[in-house]
């Protein structure tokens, strides 16, 4: 396996779109609480944000990527997206592309969602990508469900996608199904005959979210997919904080403060109300995951901690 170490690693922080899934946060987060979160998540470092949810093109989302460019202009890129197939395409693209700095059009590849076949899926794609152009809107393309379909038909979409003018190719395991081995060995793949930029967006129903981000970009993606404590539909998603410290431990540079990790972690579990684990890697209670029992342990304590508690800014 050819094991591709880049310098930096862009993470896109999608708290503010997943998060919006798990039960009850939605109704629970005023808009003004949600843009403050996102101003922490800026302070946090990260300078892409993954807000408008294809299937939630709506004045609250726009109202949060308007005023996320409003306070930050070209410091930051805000992504948007929008179904392929959908009789609202135009209406909703209208609507959201004076909002956002990079729009994705999102097309399910498993039979099982509409278009129902693979023939379709690539004719409905192919003339959104032409409006898109014609329209002079730059788009990706995110392929949903793509650990659940033949990956000999994952390629050729790709293909056919990049020759209808798409900028880049979104990898969706939509639910949580793909092992890293087989995250490799797709975003290699979709990367070589592609030959664009690629984003790994994946959940964690296995937890294997972080384990699969991470071979995402052995494989060659330049982006991947996170959000605070993980949070996010089902069983969420990647893990920002963590993939953060992975980043940071194999000098892949995030742009990150990882001093700041544990005041925004809190900040979503109060704003949300999505409670962590005592024993959460990196955000966790302090008193359990940096305290030690066995006096061996007591002996060293560092010897025994892959981190300390200095990196996070504690004492």
């Amino acid at each position: 396996m050819e094991i591709h170490l880049p310098n930096k690693i862009i993470i896109r922080d999608t708290t503010l779109r997943e998060g919006l899934d798990v039960p009850g946060v939605e109704r629970r987060m005023k808009k003004e609480q949600r843009l403050a979160l996102a101003k922490k998540i800026y302070e946090l470092g990260i300078r892409e944000f993954d807000i408008v949810h294809p299937g939630r093109v709506n004045k609250d989302s726009i109202w949060l990527a308007q005023s996320l460019k409003g306070a930050f202009g070209s410091k930051i890129v805000v992504h948007g997206a929008v179904y392929a197939f959908n009789p609202l395409l135009e209406s909703e693209m209208r609507l959201i592309k004076n909002s956002v700095d990079e729009l994705d059009l999102v097309m399910p590849v498993i039979v099982e969602r509409p278009p129902y076949s693979y023939g379709e899926k690539i004719d409905s794609l192919t003339v959104a990508l032409r409006y898109m152009k014609k329209s002079k809107v730059q788009a990706g393309v995110g392929f949903a469900n793509s650990s659940q379909v033949n990956q000999r038909f994952l390629l050729r979409i790709s293909r056919e996608a990049v020759m209808a003018g798409a900028s880049k190719i979104i990898i969706y395991d939509s639910i949580g199904k793909f092992d890293p081995w087989q995250t490799y060995q797709t975003v290699k793949k979709v990367k070589e005959v592609s030959k664009v930029p690629i984003i790994y967006h994946c959940h964690n129903d296995l937890g294997m979210a972080v384990a699969n981000s991470l071979f995402a970009v052995f494989a060659g993606a330049g982006y991947v997919d996170a959000s605070i404590n993980g949070i996010g539909d089902r069983a969420g998603n990647a893990a920002l904080e963590q993939l953060a410290i992975i980043f940071y431990l194999k000098g892949i540079k995030t742009g990150i403060n990882l001093k700041k990790i544990r005041d925004v972690s809190n900040l979503v579990e109060r704003l949300t109300g999505v409670k962590k684990t005592a024993y959460a890697p990196i955000v966790g209670d302090r008193s359990v995951i940096f305290f030690h029992v066995s006096p061996k342990h007591k002996q060293s304590t560092k010897s025994f901690e892959i981190i300390q508690p200095e990196l996070l800014g504690e004492k």
